[in-house]
């Protein structure tokens, strides 16, 4: 038995295909990094300032 290899088409259909999808990818990647950075995220105002004292503090050998 012989197989018979069919030839790949060159079909620029195929080729747009990819294109389009490639391009709509990077459209829709950089529009959610836009609206990403829209989001306006509050920050504290002032800082937050925790102190441990050495009794809450165990140490492990």
């Amino acid at each position: 038995m012989q197989l018979r290899l069919q030839p790949k088409n060159n079909n620029p259909l195929t080729r747009n295909k990819i294109l389009i999808k490639t391009i709509l990818f990077a459209l829709i990647f950089f529009l959610a990094i836009f609206l990403l950075d829209k989001i306006d995220v509050s920050v504290p105002s002032k800082l937050i300032k925790h102190e441990i004292s050495n009794e809450k503090l165990t140490t492990l050998k």
